[in-house]
């Protein structure tokens, strides 16, 4: 194996992490850094605490390389200090890739299928723009955004997104059905990461129309929903395309207003991302989600399935007001060349969820439990993409047998 491939197989935090706990500060005079084609140089170089020529701790540059990581836009990163130069050397991976991705369901109007195109580097600037199809839900949803990544510790960053949804919505003890469609906008703004604290904020405003067709007597009423959103994240996660480590809390509070018939719409979200590397190529990965809204209205609902929750359980089907769900999966990476690996996986998803009736009416608690076990094939010179396989066994609430397709992780 090669240096190159040797070093992508080590856990993140490169060189600093080896090195015991820091002592005393660094002067540096410039930066060396090696390996960019498309991005700037000073994308990398905006992610220190401070503009060069200065003086740092090796805390600092440890993060300083978490954060070049975290990026996304490297499959390699190393960072080093020689006679007051800061040398980072970077392999950046092809950064325009297609999003496709297909998902089965119990017939055929309950299949997910995505298409579309995003660029993660525009400009050179770790900016992405991207835009897709998708039919899910039982209907098609467009999407297109532009957003800024929010690893910069002195400026924030932006993002705008524009969407328009049609979603079929059906109840597990009723016939009674209709589409919900959406058309609406989303502007955020990411506060500036700070070092020495890794506590991150973003600030969501949030606006759409939504329509309901195909109703029958008594279906929830039309209007516009107005709303913002605080997210906070504690954030402690090192990202890497097969071994990640560390963890990130995030809560969300959405509070809105549902113009028209004039109903509260508040969403509360709690998530924790955690991976815990077992080996030199083994990692233990966890996603736990908890989220709820206020009841009355069951278009204004919280969604589980397998698309998002868990693998096997019926998609579109749960319109819930709480949900609570855990996916746990055993990865284990098998180089099959510099930046291509195989990742064999085991995993198993718990969960429960408080459905909604057609008029909106809080239900009894219903868990949900899967085992199974998959494989993803990681080009890691590709931004975001891979080839996602997983076979599940659902256990709760009905034992069925289920299979799953896609190009990006489960969660990440």
């Amino acid at each position: 194996m090669s240096t190159v491939a040797a070093l992508w197989l080590i856990v993140p935090g490169g060189v600093f992490a080896a090195q015991a706990q820091p002592v005393g500060d660094i002067v540096l005079e410039k930066a060396d850094v090696q390996g960019l084609t498309r991005t700037m140089e000073e994308t990398i170089l905006e992610l220190l605490p401070r503009p060069l020529p200065g003086v740092y701790s090796k805390a600092e540059l440890r993060e300083f390389e978490r954060r070049v990581r975290n990026l996304s836009l490297f499959d390699f990163v190393s960072v080093s200090v020689d006679d007051a130069i800061l040398r980072v050397h970077v392999q950046e991976k092809w950064t325009l890739v297609p999003i496709v991705s297909y998902t089965s369901g119990k017939t055929a109007q309950d299949v997910s299928v995505t298409g579309g195109l995003a660029e993660h580097n525009i400009g050179g600037t770790g900016t992405q723009l991207g835009g897709l199809f998708n039919y899910s839900q039982r209907g098609p949803n467009v999407e297109l955004w532009l957003s800024e990544h929010g690893l910069r510790p002195n400026r924030g960053a932006r993002e705008v997104k524009v969407f328009y949804n049609v979603n079929g919505f059906r109840f597990p003890n009723s016939p009674d059905e209709w589409h919900r469609d959406r058309l609406g906008a989303e502007l955020e703004w990411k506060g500036p990461y700070w070092y020495h604290n890794p506590l991150r904020w973003e600030i969501v405003a949030r606006s759409y129309r939504e329509i309901v067709s195909d109703a029958p007597q008594g279906a929830p009423p039309n209007g516009y929903y107005i709303g913002i959103a605080l997210e906070l994240m504690w954030d402690q996660y090192h990202w890497h395309d097969l071994m990640p480590s560390g963890y990130r809390l995030t809560f969300e509070l959405r509070p809105g207003y549902f113009l028209g018939p004039n109903q509260n719409r508040h969403e509360l979200r709690l998530r924790g991302l955690a991976a815990q590397p077992l080996g030199e190529r083994t990692v233990l990965a966890v996603n736990v989600m908890a989220e709820g809204v206020n009841a009355g209205n069951p278009n204004h609902s919280v969604l589980i399935g397998s698309q998002v929750g868990v693998r096997g359980l019926q998609d579109n089907l749960y319109r819930n007001r709480a949900q609570t769900y855990a996916n746990l999966e055993l990865r284990h990476a098998i180089p099959l060349s510099t930046r291509v690996a195989l990742q064999l996986v085991g995993f198993s998803d718990l969960g429960a969820f408080q459905g909604l009736d057609v008029h909106g009416r809080a239900g009894e608690w219903i868990g949900a439990a899967n085992v199974g076990t998959g494989f993803r094939l990681i080009p890691t010179f590709l931004s975001n993409t891979m080839l996602r396989v997983d076979f599940s066994y659902l256990l709760q609430p009905s034992p069925t047998t289920f299979v799953q397709f896609g190009i990006t992780q489960y969660f990440q």
